[in-house]
């Protein structure tokens, strides 16, 4: 297997011109390098098969795309990982109140025996990859180690 190498900010600005998303990547300024670092050290933290035949492009050029637009994410929300407030992750089940400010939303009660999935991936997987669940889509193929959450996904209501 080979080593992971880190993105440089040169082929983040070579991959950003062919973006929308230039301006903003421009505006990062002097913060670029030390985005790009979090970046990768955030991806090596997951298992690649570099090997591995996928649709949708190399490794290479989807390693330099995630490293690239996990930077830019980063910047956007520097709390997103570390230092947010985050709900009790050893929480499983339905959402009950939801509270923020004067807005606020009460659901009912999902019986036992029912699976509730409230995203891609579970409590388990990385938590770059439960905050920036988009990363699956470019590197996903690439990650044998890593699953999808086994639920349907499907909220099922009682009737009474």
């Amino acid at each position: 297997m080979t080593e992971l190498k880190a993105v440089t900010t040169a082929e983040a600005d070579t991959y950003f011109t062919s973006t929308t998303r230039n301006a903003k990547w421009e505006n990062t300024g002097s913060a670029k390098a030390s985005l790009m670092q979090e970046a990768f050290r955030l991806l090596n933290q997951i298992a690649y098969n570099q090997e591995a035949s996928c649709p949708g492009g190399s490794f290479a050029d989807n390693w330099i795309i995630a490293n690239s637009e996990l930077a830019l994410a980063l910047h956007n929300n520097p709390t997103a990982i570390y230092g947010g407030t985050v709900a009790d992750s050893s929480a499983q089940g339905a959402l009950k109140k939801n509270k923020l400010g004067g807005l606020e939303q009460e659901f009912y009660d999902i019986k036992d025996g029912q699976v509730v999935n409230t995203g891609r991936f579970g409590p388990a997987s990385p938590i770059v990859l439960q905050r920036f669940d988009w990363i699956w889509d470019l590197l996903g193929c690439y990650m044998p180690n890593v699953s999808l959450n086994s639920g349907s996904g499907v909220i099922r209501r009682v009737r009474s």
